[in-house]
């Protein structure tokens, strides 16, 4: 029978804070027993909630068209799909992403060193979307991050991974132009992604 130590270490990751984070085995066994339901993510240990207005999925929508562009085929795209993180960021994390473009085609979880352009849309998860995520997605090796800010009506761009977190920080409004760096021949409007 499991030790009441080793069950708070499988369900609760203690802070130096003191206050407990969920882990992922935690939410895995809340969603089995029926305690916790719908779409939301885990960053930190926190559970975020991925329920979405109006503006956010067209934006979505937008942002898959673009992304498919992009793509030789649509295996190369994926949509609010969990990404497998560093192994050591795993136990409170799993993220998913709102589009991601994939070097190629896989057939399993996509791990952050598959992704060319990660993109999130944020409406109400800015703080997350923009001061937890950026570390989290540069440990796990994607190239380049996007986040549209539907509030700002702003694209901020992350680039040059250096591992732990990104060498270039861009804030482009809604009349600038950008490309991703897998595909500088294909700019786009950040307009045209906003609703």
């Amino acid at each position: 029978m499991p030790t009441t130590a080793t069950l708070t270490e499988t369900f609760w990751n203690p802070t130096p804070s003191g206050r407990l984070h969920l882990t992922r085995t935690a939410c895995e066994f809340l969603e089995n027993s029926g305690l916790l339901e719908g779409r939301y993510e885990l960053i930190e240990g926190e559970i975020i909630s991925k329920v979405q207005n109006y503006p956010h999925s067209e934006s979505v929508s937008l942002v898959f068209s673009y992304v498919l562009s992009l793509a030789e085929s649509p295996r190369y795209v994926r949509s609010q799909a969990t990404l497998e993180v560093r192994q050591s960021d795993q136990k409170v994390n799993r993220p998913e992403p709102d589009v991601f473009l994939l070097r190629e085609p896989v057939r399993r979880i996509a791990q952050g060193t598959d992704i060319l352009l990660l993109i999130e849309v944020s409406d109400s998860t800015q703080e997350t979307d923009l001061k937890r995520k950026p570390a989290l997605y540069a440990r796990a090796g994607v190239t380049e991050y996007w986040v549209l800010d539907l509030e700002r009506g702003q694209l901020t761009v992350f680039r040059e991974n250096n591992g732990e977190s990104w060498g270039v920080v861009l804030e482009l409004a809604e009349d600038e132009s950008i490309a991703p760096i897998c595909a500088l021949e294909k700019p786009v409007l950040v307009g045209s992604l906003l609703v």
